[in-house]
């Protein structure tokens, strides 16, 4: 069986775990940090899920914040609380947004709720927190559990659309510029540095996922609809020019799991499946198959069991 243990000689900075809803793309996530904890890298595990299960996988409380896991050196942990990321998004940018917008027309404070409750700004932060994080450079290896891959990957096209809207938002601040001095009376205060900021921020957190450094892993599973979403992904990371590691195949029925007709109808469907996997990706970008296992997946112990099978030779 093919495992991850070529990341082991690339030392990553981030990686990416993408995939549809309910193909362990946590569990997966868990036990890559797991993995390079106990290679003594300082390791940083990131659920931007909107319904993430990192808590309940790990069996601790990551959603107040940066979490050490008592039992893993090395190990810290968090999944995003959105209702937080929302206030700190109106604590760092607020005041600057009713500045800029307060300088066109006569608004309250609440604009600032109201710009704050607007789509994509909390996932924007939520991208602008990890960028600050990987910036910092206090982690050696940063794995990110992503939202499921319709969220993440409408969540890149929001970044590139944003990116270019700002720099159109520049060009025609300047060509409005003289009409919107006569409409404040000449007190405008200009928002291009707010604009330059964003753009400049667009911009970088592009260049992080787009890293030589940063690698994606899709996690699936063999059955259709597995099947029909990877090939989503690789295209659309392929878009944004996203380094793509390998493809877990989950859940994976073997023979010596059981011999009862219901189970060994399931594994004929996946057969076709794998074969139709097998035939894609199996030289590039390379697959893993993971068994799949009798028992729920939870605790440091529960994870530990998967990174022993994605890391090691069985």
């Amino acid at each position: 069986m093919e495992n991850l243990d070529y990341l082991d000689n690339l030392r990553p900075k981030i990686v990416i775990f993408s995939g549809k809803g309910g193909v362990g793309k946590t569990t997966c996530a868990a036990a890559t940090a797991l993995h390079f904890a106990q290679e003594n890298l300082s390791t940083l595990l990131i659920s931007t899920d909107p319904t993430p299960s990192l808590s309940d996988i790990l069996e601790e409380n990551v959603r107040t914040g940066i979490t050490r896991i008592r039992k893993v050196k090395n190990l810290e942990a968090v999944e995003l609380d959105y209702d937080r990321v929302i206030e700190n998004w109106k604590k760092k940018f607020g005041p600057e947004v009713y500045e800029v917008i307060s300088s066109f027309l006569p608004v309250g404070e609440g604009i600032i709720d109201y710009v704050a409750g607007a789509p994509g700004i909390d996932e924007e932060y939520a991208l602008a927190y990890l960028l600050e994080i990987y910036e910092k450079k206090q982690y050696e290896v940063i794995v990110w559990d992503t939202a499921p891959a319709g969220g993440t990957l409408s969540l890149l096209r929001l970044q590139e659309k944003f990116y270019e809207h700002l720099s159109e938002a520049a060009a025609l601040y300047l060509r409005l510029k003289r009409t919107l001095a006569k409409l404040t009376g000449g007190k405008e205060r200009s928002p291009l540095h707010l604009i330059r900021e964003w753009r400049k921020l667009a911009g970088k957190i592009l260049t992080m996922v787009k890293d030589e450094e940063t690698h994606t892993i899709i996690v699936t599973i063999p059955e259709a609809l597995g099947v029909n979403q990877t090939e989503r992904i690789i295209k659309e990371l392929g878009n944004f020019s996203m380094s793509i590691s390998k493809i877990i195949i989950n859940f994976v029925l073997t023979e010596e799991l059981c011999e009862c007709t219901f189970h060994q109808q399931k594994r004929e469907i996946q057969k076709k499946y794998l074969h139709i996997l097998q035939d894609k990706y199996c030289k590039t970008p390379g697959l893993v198959i993971l068994a799949d296992l009798p028992n729920e997946v939870k605790g440091i112990d529960g994870i530990r069991k998967i990174e022993n099978l994605l890391f090691k030779t069985v």
